[in-house]
């Protein structure tokens, strides 16, 4: 693993799609499960009857996944090209587990956007409008690179069909664009198929028309990531659980900075400080990590009155040093596009807002002026009311404890999606915080040190 790029994905696509198979497959062909527990999958998939299933079960391991056929709940898992080592969230596709899908899609330097080819599911994904929302809420949560596979070329309906390939290709690169998606060199889209492996790990003899990339190539050309200077450790909380051996273990990306073993770092909002004992990168123990990597850091099973629990700890919270550490809210400013609203907002507006892998209610406390979208000029102060089309510049009040930076200082803490009636109906950037004081550290606490300079 030393010396090859990392890089973080998220795949997304309509409940169905066959994203989780499609992973799946291509783990088993890059040989990145465990032999013996992918065996006891397998043969279980088998007894019971359900062999299209002996992959994807090693990713959705919920019995109610596995008896409803669908992911409730993000699951990462790490693979390895020979040039990349990818780590891979495979999100929620149902509409009911957005808040899944937009933490994990926060923490990702790229999406693979799949879409089914079997007929019907590629004209539900369109009709729902859920197909462009996956698009739109990748380029919201700030994802600048997006590929888009296509899923079940082997059906029935399809048979390695070109002419619905190029269909559904025209139709979603048309999406990107529109969601925001304008970079110039066209969006890689690749024909695949999960069940049979087709075009995945090699290219495939079915789709002889195809002249692409297979999908682990598409991958690979990504190539590396670039990574923002180096700033003060920013980590929002994915999760968190117990391990007997590591005792308390937070999950989440590093958005900028580093961490060590031996550190002290701060949970925010909560003022609660804990020490590093032990951090572990695509499942290998290392020492340290930094911006870009998706970690697992154990808090350690020392003395009780000092250990923190994972009751303590919440996803949404921010790890940071005692260096510019973060701090919650009061309030902020933020400028607002008001994309696809059903009426007119007014002060005292509170839909929720997800901002890296938080979503807490947010009251538009006051509409300070529009903006006219050409020039970027204030083009009306104090608005009564704002409607889908309109940029606004608000001032916001977080309902619940939450840590936000300014985008231009931390984009990924300054960027956030605006949730309401099920859908996102407008995204924003935030200009300016007005912090709480950071808490104090809890009095039984013996780890924080202000003087540490981390």
């Amino acid at each position: 693993m030393a010396g090859k790029p990392q890089v973080s994905l998220a795949l997304v696509g309509p409940a169905g799609c066959g994203k989780t198979t499609a992973l799946a497959r291509l783990c088993s062909e890059l040989g990145a499960f465990p032999a013996e527990e992918h065996k006891q999958c397998q043969d279980l998939a088998w007894e019971l009857g359900r062999p299209s299933h002996r992959h994807g079960w090693m990713l959705d391991r919920l019995p109610c996944e596995r008896e409803e056929g669908t992911t409730v709940t993000p699951t990462l898992q790490t693979f390895k090209s020979q040039s990349c080592v990818y780590s891979a969230f495979d999100t929620p596709g149902r509409e009911d587990f957005v808040s899944n899908f937009l933490s994990i899609t926060s923490l990702a330097d790229a999406a693979v956007l799949m879409v089914s080819a079997a007929s019907g599911e590629w004209e539900m994904a369109v009709e729902s409008g859920r197909a462009r929302e996956l698009a739109l809420d990748c380029f919201t949560m700030g994802i600048k690179h997006v590929l888009v596979w296509v899923t079940k070329m082997d059906d029935f309906t399809v048979q390695f069909d070109q002419a619905r390939f190029e269909e559904i290709k025209k139709a979603v690169t048309a999406y990107l664009k529109d969601v925001g998606y304008k970079q110039k060199d066209p969006v890689p889209v690749v024909p695949i198929a999960g069940l049979s492996g087709e075009n995945l790990a090699s290219k495939s003899a079915e789709m002889s028309w195809y002249a692409g990339h297979s999908a682990i190539e598409s991958l690979d050309a990504l190539g590396s990531m670039n990574r923002p200077a180096e700033k003060p450790l920013r980590l929002p909380v994915l999760k968190v659980h117990d391990q007997p051996k590591a005792g308390t273990v937070v999950v989440g990306r590093i958005e900028t900075g580093s961490i060590r073993i031996g550190i002290k770092v701060i949970f925010s909002p909560s003022g609660l400080v804990s020490e590093v004992r032990s951090i572990y990168k695509a499942g290998e123990p290392v020492s340290d990590a930094r911006e870009g990597d998706i970690v697992s850091i154990g808090l350690g099973s020392g003395d009780e009155s000092e250990q923190l629990r994972p009751s303590d700890i919440r996803r949404g919270m921010v790890i940071s040093g005692s260096t510019d550490p973060a701090a919650d809210a009061e309030t902020f400013l933020a400028q607002v596009v008001v994309l696809n609203h059903p009426g007119v907002i007014r002060a005292g507006y509170c839909p929720a807002i997800a901002v890296h892998t938080a979503q807490v209610p947010c009251e538009f406390e006051e509409l300070l002026s529009k903006v006219d979208r050409k020039t970027g000029k204030d083009s009306e102060t104090n608005p009564a009311s704002a409607k889908s089309g309109d940029v606004v510049t608000v001032k916001m009040r977080p309902r619940a404890l939450v840590c936000v930076e300014t985008f231009s200082a931390y984009p990924p803490l300054g960027r956030f999606a605006i949730r309401d009636h099920g859908r996102t109906v407008g995204v924003g950037v935030i200009k300016e915080v007005t912090k709480r004081p950071v808490p104090k550290p809890r009095s039984h606490n013996q780890y924080f040190d202000p003087s540490d300079d981390t």
